[in-house]
């Protein structure tokens, strides 16, 4: 069987992504890189990779990525997809990570950046292009009286607490989120939110009436059609892949931390699904043309 010209490493816990990766480029080999990786193991790659592709491409920042790229030679066409956003650039790690990547494309350690999150596009054009990636999976779940938070409790730019104090006096008390760590459980007890726990992220996105993806920043495109495909309304917040839409009137909130505003998207979208759905037919189809566009401008 004939090898294929691109391989696309992938980080050994974005399961989810390694999906998305293989839904978007269908002629690249994917293949997931632990973190137990050792020299040995970076030096043998190096090599088939050297030897046998003409494309490499990195999804996300990864320690083991950055071991990896000074050993491939210049004949092969190294591509690396960034993940973030501008506003999470203030957590100190995250900018830390751009930083050593912009310095490998001016080194010319890597050929193309590409930005899957529209304003570290616009802020660094110079240096990036824009990629959307799409993902399209059937599922008819049974919807329950239940809203499914998409972030993680314990990440700075997530506002989990805002999102299940907005659940809390909205018309559904019921939620279902990623691994909760203690205090999260017994803050949402305190408000009267039952919450199911879930390890799988795709898990929590179907079987529910609405779902929220309230944070501060990183809003995920993927997610978000995953919900909306699924007929179901998922609130948004800090993200301009709505932006100009009729859309972002219904369901990006204007204020990310207005517990108030969270609930009365809620309700508005447990009242107005089928108007919701409607717009985001259109939507979804503008989306799909623009990822096919750039995808293409990507492998050039």
């Amino acid at each position: 069987m004939k090898k294929s010209k691109t391989l696309l490493l992938v980080r050994d816990q974005d399961k989810l992504m390694k999906k998305v990766l293989e839904y978007n480029f269908k002629d690249a080999e994917i293949r997931v890189i632990p973190e137990n990786y050792t020299p040995f193991n970076r030096e043998d790659l190096a090599t088939e990779i050297n030897n046998n592709y003409e494309n490499l491409i990195l999804y996300s920042y990864y320690d083991q990525f950055n071991e990896l790229l000074p050993m491939i030679k210049k004949t092969v066409h190294r591509k690396w997809i960034l993940d973030f956003s501008v506003s999470s650039l203030s957590i100190s790690y995250i900018f830390q990570n751009l930083t050593l990547m912009l310095e490998y494309l001016d080194r010319g350690l890597v050929d193309t950046l590409a930005a899957t999150q529209y304003s570290l596009y616009a802020t660094f054009k110079e240096k990036t292009k824009y990629l959307v990636l799409d993902y399209e999976v059937k599922n008819k779940e049974t919807k329950q009286d239940r809203i499914g938070i998409l972030n993680k409790d314990y990440e700075d730019i997530a506002n989990f607490y805002n999102e299940i104090s907005g659940v809390a006096i909205s018309k559904i008390n019921k939620a279902r989120c990623l691994n909760a760590i203690n205090p999260t459980l017994a803050f949402a007890k305190d408000f009267n939110v039952e919450l199911e726990i879930e390890k799988d992220i795709e898990k929590i996105i179907y079987g529910n009436k609405v779902n929220l993806d309230v944070e501060f920043s990183d809003i995920s495109p993927i997610t978000f059609i995953m919900s909306m495909d699924a007929g179901i309304p998922c609130i948004l917040g800090n993200t301009g892949i709505l932006e100009k839409t009729d859309l972002e009137k219904m369901l990006v909130v204007s204020s990310d931390d207005d517990v108030e505003e969270i609930k009365n998207k809620i309700n508005y979208a447990l009242d107005n699904t089928d108007k919701i759905m409607k717009s985001y037919e259109k939507w979804r189809a503008d989306y799909r043309k623009l990822s096919n566009k750039t995808i293409e401008d990507f492998m050039k």
